[in-house]
C-alpha cells in the first residue's frame, strides 16, 4: 500500500495532535487551539487539518466539532470527513457540551458614539466564581474586534469592578444580543474575520434575531455621550462617515420624524463610491429648547468633489438630549481641481516604514501627545496627533487642528502622513531613536490631500498602491490604472457557480486556476469591463478605475459574503496582460489579440485625467482634446524605447482612426 504523504512534517502533525488533546476540553483550552489554527499559512491549513485526522488521540472529535461550529461552510466539508472516518474506527463522534450556565449581568461602555464600545457578560456556570465573556465591539467594518475569556472570576470581585467603572452601564441579556449582532453584521457586510471564539458567541447571535424587539435606539443614545447642538451634529457627520446607520437613527426625534427618511435626504452623501472628505458644524443658534446648526460637508465621488451647505433643526426633549428635529440641504457646488476653495489640491508628505517590530511599536507611539485612535481599518489602525483633546467639536477633518495621521496597515506597514516637513522629521527621529529600531523607512512621497485620503480609508494592501501609474517605473502610462480586490475563498463551488453566470469568456489554465472575463458591448464592440482570477484559496477581482471595480464588486458580493473574506485592494503594473506567461501563449495563441482589443476599447471610451476627464473618444473631437491626445502620445512614445510595452503607440493611433472610419 501506498503511504500517505505529509504536505507538513509528521512530528509537526504529532506535537500538534498532542497539544489539541490537552486543550480541546475547556473554553480557555478552546480559545488557545483556535489561535493556533489561525496561526497556521492560509494556503496549506486545509491540508493540515485533514492531516490531523490521522490521529487518534483524546479530544480530537472535540477538536473538529470545534472548528465545525467556529468556522462554519469554511471547514465543514474536512471536518465531516475526519468525523465519520473517526466514527468508522469505533470513536463516540458525539457533539460535546461546549457551555451550560445561566445569564447573571451584562454592562457595556458608555462609548457607542464613538463607533467602538466594550461589553463584558457574566454567565454562572455551578463553579465558585463567574464565567465572564469580553468583546471589544466595532461599528465598522472590524465588526467583532476582539473576544477573550475570564474563568472563575469571584462575585465580589466582578460587582466591586462594576461599581469603580463608572463609564460602564448595565444592559440586559436582550440589549447585549442585540449589540454584538449590530457588530458581527459589519463582519458580513464587509467580509472581515470576526474575532476568534464564534462558537461561543453564537449563542448571542442565534438569540437576537427579531429586530426592534427592544429599544435600539433608546440603549444606543443611553450608551453615548450627551452632546450640545455643536457635538451633536459632528457626532452625526462621524456616524455617516462610518455609514453607522442604527447610530444615526439614534439621533433623530422619532415622535416626529421617520428617521430613515431623514437620512434619505443625504442621499448625495451616501450613495455607494462616495467619500465624506470632511463635513463639520459651523454656526449654533438656540434659543431654549430649540437650536439651529449650519454645517459644510465635503465628499468625492469618481475623482469629483463637491461642497454643501445644510441647516439642521435641533429640539430638546423633557430629558435635557439634544436631537436631530429636521434638515435641509441649502445649496450644493461642484469644486474644480483648480478651485481656490478646494481644500484637497494641497499637497502633504508621507513617510513610509516596514515595520520590525509590532509591539515595540506601540509602546513608542505610546509616547506621543494626544495621539488617538480613530478608527479600526480592515487589518489594521488609525491614528491621529491633534492640536486639543478630541471633543468632537471639529467634526471629520482632514486639516483643522490636525498634525499628523498614522496608519499601520496589515501589521507590516507604517505610513505617517502630515503637512508639516518638521512633524514628520520628528517623527521619524522618535521612531529611529531606539538602537534596535521598531521600522525600517521605505522612502517618502508627496501627494495631494485626496490621495493620502484614500489611503487612511484602509482599504488599500500598500501606500504605493494608491499612486496613479505615471512614475518611471510604470509598463502603461495611458491613463487606465488597473485596480484588484483580494478575496480569501471559503467555499470555492460557491464562488464558480457566481462566476460562471457572470462571465462572457473563462479560460481554464489549470484544475485549480481559472480566468474569467466581463465585458462591457455598449459601445457595440466588446470592451474590456473587469477580470476574476480565482485559484485554490484566493480571488482577485480587477478592473480600470475605482468606479468599474466598485461596479464589480457589488454585483459578485451581492449574497456571497459568507463564501469570502476581503483581504484588500492592490494596484497591477502589467494590467490584464499579467496572466500571459509563455505557456498561456502557447495554449492560448489568439488570447493576446483578443485582450488588446477589450483593453483598446476600454481605454477608448474611458473617462482619463490626462485628457481633463475627457475619454479619448470625445477628446478626438475638439481641438482642444486633441493636443491632450498627442501630448499624452508623446509621453507613450518616450517610454516606447526599451521598454516592455504590451501596447505600442501605434495601436492607440490605430484604434483612434478606426473609431473614426466606423463613424462614417
Amino acid at each position: 500500500m501506498r503511504k500517505k504523504r505529509y504536505l507538513y512534517p509528521k512530528p509537526a502533525l504529532k506535537e500538534l495532535a498532542n497539544n489539541i488533546s490537552k486543550l480541546a476540553h475547556d473554553n480557555e483550552g478552546r480559545i488557545q487551539l483556535l489561535e493556533l489554527v489561525d496561526e497556521l499559512p492560509f494556503d496549506i491549513k486545509p491540508n493540515i487539518i485533514e492531516s490531523l485526522s490521522s490521529f487518534y488521540q483524546d479530544g480530537m472529535v472535540d477538536f473538529f466539532y470545534l472548528l465545525k461550529m467556529e468556522y462554519g461552510i469554511e471547514m465543514n466539508a474536512i471536518c465531516d470527513k475526519a468525523l465519520e472516518k473517526y466514527r468508522m474506527s469505533g470513536l463516540d463522534v458525539s457533539a460535546p457540551s461546549i457551555f451550560e450556565g445561566t445569564f447573571y449581568k451584562a454592562f457595556a461602555s458608555c462609548s457607542r458614539h464613538t463607533g467602538r464600545i466594550t461589553l463584558d457578560i457574566a454567565w454562572i456556570t455551578g463553579k465558585k466564581g463567574l464565567h465572564v465573556e469580553c468583546f471589544y465591539l466595532t461599528y465598522n467594518p472590524d465588526g467583532v474586534h476582539s473576544f477573550f475569556l475570564l474563568e472563575n472570576m469571584a462575585i465580589d470581585h466582578y460587582e466591586q469592578d462594576r461599581d469603580y467603572l463608572s463609564e460602564m452601564v448595565e444592559v440586559s441579556f436582550a440589549e447585549a444580543c442585540f449589540l454584538i449582532s449590530e457588530a458581527y453584521a459589519n463582519n458580513i457586510r464587509y467580509m472581515s474575520r470576526p474575532a476568534l471564539g464564534k462558537y461561543l458567541y453564537q449563542k448571542y447571535l442565534d438569540f437576537y434575531n427579531v429586530p426592534g424587539s427592544i429599544d435600539e435606539a433608546g440603549l444606543i443614545r443611553r450608551i453615548s455621550a450627551r452632546f450640545n447642538p455643536r457635538q451633536l451634529v459632528n457626532s452625526f457627520f462621524y456616524g455617516l462617515k462610518q455609514q453607522d446607520f442604527a447610530y444615526l437613527e439614534a439621533l433623530i426625534y422619532k415622535p416626529v420624524l421617520d428617521g430613515e427618511g431623514l437620512i434619505k435626504k443625504l442621499d448625495h452623501l451616501l450613495r455607494p463610491g462616495t467619500i465624506l472628505l470632511e463635513a463639520y458644524a459651523q454656526e449654533v443658534n438656540f434659543s431654549g429648547n430649540i437650536a439651529e446648526v449650519s454645517a459644510h460637508a465635503v465628499t468625492s465621488r469618481e475623482n469629483s468633489l463637491t461642497a454643501s451647505r445644510l441647516n439642521f433643526q435641533l429640539y430638546k426633549d423633557g430629558h435635557k438630549n439634544w436631537y436631530i428635529d429636521n434638515l435641509k440641504i441649502m445649496e450644493q457646488e461642484s469644486l474644480h481641481h483648480e478651485s481656490e476653495t478646494n481644500p484637497f489640491t494641497t499637497e502633504v508628505l508621507c513617510r513610509v516604514y516596514y515595520i520590525v517590530d509590532i509591539d515595540e511599536l506601540f509602546d513608542t507611539l505610546e509616547k506621543i501627545d494626544n495621539l488617538h485612535g480613530m478608527e479600526e481599518l480592515p487589518y489594521g489602525v488609525h491614528m491621529r496627533i491633534t492640536e486639543t483633546e478630541d471633543d468632537y467639536s471639529q467634526g471629520v477633518t482632514f486639516i483643522n487642528g490636525v498634525i499628523a495621521d498614522i496608519v499601520i496597515n496589515n501589521g507590516e506597514e507604517l505610513v505617517i502622513i502630515s503637512k508639516y516637513a518638521d512633524t514628520v522629521t520628528e517623527l521619524h527621529q522618535l521612531l529611529s531613536a531606539e538602537y534596535h529600531s521598531s521600522v525600517i523607512s521605505l522612502g517618502t512621497y508627496k501627494v495631494d490631500m485626496l490621495t493620502a485620503y484614500k489611503y487612511i480609508g484602509g482599504q488599500y494592501i500598500n501606500f504605493e498602491d494608491i499612486l496613479c501609474d505615471d512614475n518611471e517605473e510604470a509598463l502603461f502610462d495611458d491613463g487606465m490604472r488597473f485596480i484588484s480586490a483580494r478575496y480569501m475563498v471559503k467555499d470555492r463551488s460557491k464562488v464558480t457557480q457566481c462566476l460562471d453566470k457572470l462571465q462572457d469568456m473563462a479560460i481554464e489554465i489549470s484544475a485549480d486556476y481559472h480566468v474569467y472575463y466581463q465585458f462591457n458591448s455598449k459601445s457595440g464592440a466588446p470592451a474590456f469591463f473587469a477580470e476574476y482570477l480565482l485559484d485554490a484559496n484566493w480571488l482577485s477581482i480587477s478592473a480600470f478605475g475605482e468606479n468599474d471595480l466598485r461596479i464589480a464588486r457589488q454585483a459578485f458580493e451581492a449574497n456571497m459574503q459568507e463564501y469570502l473574506e476581503f483581504d484588500g485592494l492592490e494596484a497591477k503594473r502589467e494590467s490584464i496582460f499579467d496572466i500571459l506567461n509563455a505557456g498561456i501563449k502557447k495554449d492560448y495563441p489568439e488570447l493576446e489579440k483578443a485582450l488588446k482589443e477589450m483593453y483598446l476599447n476600454k481605454w477608448y471610451y474611458s473617462s482619463l485625467s490626462f485628457l481633463r476627464g475627457m475619454s479619448p473618444s470625445e477628446a478626438s473631437q475638439t481641438e482642444e482634446g486633441k493636443r491632450l491626445l498627442w501630448s499624452m502620445f508623446k509621453k507613450i512614445k518616450q517610454k516606447d524605447h526599451g521598454s516592455r510595452r504590451r501596447i505600442n503607440l501605434n495601436e492607440y493611433i490605430r484604434k483612434l482612426e478606426q473609431k473614426k472610419e466606423e463613424k462614417h
